[in-house]
């Protein structure tokens, strides 16, 4: 699945509400850590085909993300069917890789 810019509540509820995987990566364009990895999450994206990539600019979607309780950039949650079943704040990429493969293995 592609990488998706989330621009409404609306939007954001039917991709999180989806059987399929998602991850929803809150991020703003003036955090460092947000944009240090924006390369490595184009080829995460694409490393983990069957999960949903949903980019939320925490600015323009405040309330999405004061909804979600984000307090800190960049943080990344991992939801199915409306249910969050982890996340992981801050820009490892590597701990995100393993919770999806964590989650992905719970079915």
């Amino acid at each position: 699945m592609p990488l998706v810019d989330v621009y409404s509540v609306e939007q954001f509820r039917n991709i999180v509400n989806e059987h399929t995987l998602t991850v929803a990566w809150f991020t703003a364009l003036w955090c460092g850590p947000c944009k240090s990895i924006e390369r490595p999450m184009e080829r995460i994206v694409y490393d983990f085909p069957e999960v949903t990539f949903a980019k939320v600019d925490a600015d323009n979607n405040s309330e999405i993300a004061s909804k979600c309780k984000v307090m800190q950039l960049p943080t990344f949650m991992v939801v199915r069917n409306g249910k969050m079943l982890g996340h992981v704040i801050g820009a490892n990429l590597e701990v995100l890789k393993q919770k999806i493969r964590d989650v992905s293995k719970q079915g």
